[in-house]
């Protein structure tokens, strides 16, 4: 069809739409009365539509030729084609087209991102070698993109982090280089607007499944470490070191996580804690009473293992993990208390275990051993912390006479109806999402008496004999009595109107102790937490096992006070001494009320512990 035919056919389209006369003969007639009155709006209609368009002009005498127009042109040219990457840019299509790649590049994407978002990157190349390769395929079709980076220096998705990726790993690598490490972990704090911006057009214009700003920074920057680290392994959980870089202020914050040893413990004097007990008087800030060392005991097993560790680790600070604890009188003997030493920010962290053993136990002078010392790690803590081992004792005590009202209050009955607080799950039930601590097995826990039974004692005749008058005198004014009269008639008066003087029982014969001892296997105690320890421990009534007793002998001394030792193995977490004196009743049964003599504790010693 030729350019005048087409117009002319056009033209015929124009006068049927405003009505123009179809022959030469017609004309136009005014509106008739019965017309419909939006008659006059048909033509809007057709003219809304679209229909009649044409590029045909009535006043435009020149001769229109066609344009052929080329199915993949380019509208390149800002000053000829419409604005449509600046109104439409939903219309882009999104990498790995090459509509898309095309836009990244003219954007002025730096070759990292163009790598990271193109969705051509193969398995052995780099982002930044997939950019390169990818920008060579935009302006091999395009070549007036060969400048784009020139004219967009700033890269809109990383803002040229990328091209300073090599930077940050050199402060990464200068800032771990004094600690010695085998596995390092990276991180990067970037600030959240411009992740959140780069998030959003990554989504509009990137590939699915490309990589984050974070992540694919972290990643180049690794590719540089890696060249210049040696036995370094570059991990995402469990690092010796975390180095995280601030991209905006480009310093680095290292996370140096601890280093563990495990070994076994004999502490072969009395008098030294496990761990460090701060000052009573300045809590730990250092005073005149504790000659500014801020701690209440000089020495501890926790220091004497721990010090002479810092200097070969090169550590700041250390903390000390035992499979439970003695008391500071107590001994610790046979194979030692298993125990994980926690070296704090190390420098160093490969060192002869065998030499540092033999340093220990140099400085400790005695007062400790150390053995079998190990690399261990944080998950070992958890173990030995929470293992209820059986523990072997050997305790002495004397035998000393007791009182009717003393035996009353070692066997006064303790309530066990209702149940523990603590909720503990035992064989066969829910268990408590609550943490166990060690050695309970059972839920058979319970709440202690709210009162404790007082029963009054006086005091007996020889008591009131070796006292002078004038403190008799007083006790009588006390009791509001007669003061008058000589001291036997004071001592008569006191006892006739104050309580009686106690009445002890008969102290049991040496065969009759040794029954009893080793009767005291396989007996469940009910154990109210002791009074030594109740500012720091739930008040709850806790029961234990004895397993087996062992060894018991008897011995006269000179004062002719008998003494008895033996052995006993029992459940994690029994509470020995008070096994033994029973605790004014807080301990049922204990070795007191069964054998009726009071149970005085010269000394305990832990034998051993059944643990790994």
């Amino acid at each position: 069809m030729t350019a005048v035919s087409s117009s002319m056919s056009a033209f015929r389209t124009y006068r049927c739409l405003w009505g123009w006369p179809r022959e030469s003969g017609d004309v136009m007639t005014e509106k008739k009365p019965d017309e419909p009155e939006d008659s006059d709006e048909d033509w809007m209609k057709y003219a809304n539509a679209g229909f009649g368009e044409t590029d045909y002009s009535l006043w435009d005498d020149e001769e229109v030729t066609e344009v052929p127009i080329e199915a993949d042109g380019d509208w390149d040219d800002a000053d000829e084609s419409p604005d449509q990457l600046s109104t439409h840019m939903e219309e882009i299509p999104r990498a790995p087209s090459p509509a898309g790649h095309k836009h990244l590049v003219r954007i002025g994407t730096c070759d990292h991102c163009l790598g990271r978002l193109g969705g051509k990157k193969r398995f052995e190349q780099s982002l930044e070698e997939s950019g390169i390769e990818i920008r060579n395929l935009v302006t091999e079709r395009d070549s007036h993109l060969s400048d784009a980076r020139t004219e967009q220096p700033l890269c809109p998705f990383c803002e040229n982090l990328y091209e300073e990726s090599e930077l940050l790993a050199d402060i990464i690598f200068d800032s771990i280089s004094p600690y010695e490490l085998s596995r390092l972990q990276l991180g990067a704090r970037i600030p959240k607007d411009q992740i959140e911006h780069e998030e959003e057009m990554r989504k509009r214009f990137g590939a699915g499944g490309s990589d984050a700003l974070k992540s694919g920074l972290v990643r180049v920057i690794a590719q540089h470490l890696n060249k210049r680290l040696e036995g370094v392994t570059l991990v995402n959980d469990k690092p010796q070191v975390l180095a995280l870089i601030d991209v905006l202020t480009l310093t680095v914050e290292l996370d140096i996580r601890a280093h563990y040893l495990y070994g076994r413990y004999l502490k072969l004097e009395r008098g030294i804690p496990q761990t460090r007990w701060p000052c009573r008087a300045c809590k730990g800030r250092g005073c005149q009473r504790c000659e500014q060392s801020g701690l209440q005991y000089k020495k501890s097993v926790q220091d004497l293992i721990g010090n002479p560790l810092l200097g070969l680790f090169e550590a700041d600070e250390h903390a000390f993990h035992g499979m439970g604890r003695e008391d500071i009188d107590v001994r610790c003997m046979g194979r030692g208390r298993p125990f994980v030493i926690e070296m704090k920010e190390p420098k160093i962290r490969s060192i002869d275990a065998a030499k540092a053993m033999e340093l220990i136990n140099k400085e400790a002078d005695g007062s400790i051993k150390i053995t079998g010392l190990r690399d261990s790690n944080r998950s070992e803590v958890v173990r030995v912390k929470d293992t209820p081992a059986e523990k072997s004792y050997t305790i002495r005590f004397r035998i000393l006479p007791l009182s009717e009202e003393e035996m009353k209050v070692l066997t006064a009955p303790v309530d066990l109806t209702h149940v523990d607080v603590q909720e503990r799950g035992g064989k066969g039930k829910k268990k408590s999402s609550k943490r166990k601590r060690r050695g309970d097995k059972k839920n058979d826990h319970k709440k202690p008496l709210p009162s404790v039974i007082d029963v009054p004692v006086g005091p007996d005749e020889a008591t009131l004999k070796a006292m002078k008058k004038p403190e008799l005198v007083a006790m009588a004014e006390e009791m509001k009595l007669k003061k008058s009269g000589t001291k036997p008639e004071l001592i008569e008066r006191i006892l006739a109107a104050g309580p009686p003087a106690p009445t002890y029982l008969d102290l049991p014969e040496n065969d009759e102790i040794l029954e009893t001892i080793t009767k005291l296997s396989g007996v469940k105690l009910a154990q109210r937490t002791p009074e030594r320890v109740a500012h720091r421990r739930a008040d709850l009534i806790r029961r234990r096992t004895v397993y087996e007793t062992s060894n018991p002998t008897i011995e006269m001394m000179e004062d002719g006070v008998r003494e008895v030792e033996f052995t006993l193995r029992c459940e994690s977490g029994t509470y020995v001494k008070e096994t033994v004196h029973g605790d004014g009743g807080r301990t049922q049964p204990s070795l007191s009320s069964l054998i009726k003599a009071k149970c005085e504790v010269l000394w305990l010693d832990v034998g051993d512990i059944h643990a790994d």
